[in-house]
């Protein structure tokens, strides 16, 4: 089963908020926080092109 996101949650400011502590972060947390950044990333293309349809 899928579950629908709920719209309370913009991938987009949850990636630029995880890319800002990303960088004011070290070592394997930053690493972390980037790869975080990255899936909210895709999330928000995923609903752009969803939206799109």
């Amino acid at each position: 089963m899928i579950a629908v996101m709920s719209a309370e949650y913009d991938p987009e400011s949850e990636a630029e908020a995880a890319m800002k502590r990303a960088a004011a972060s070290e070592g394997a947390d930053r690493q972390r926080l980037i790869q975080l950044a990255l899936a909210w990333h895709q999330l928000a293309r995923e609903r752009r092109e969803n939206d799109a349809e």
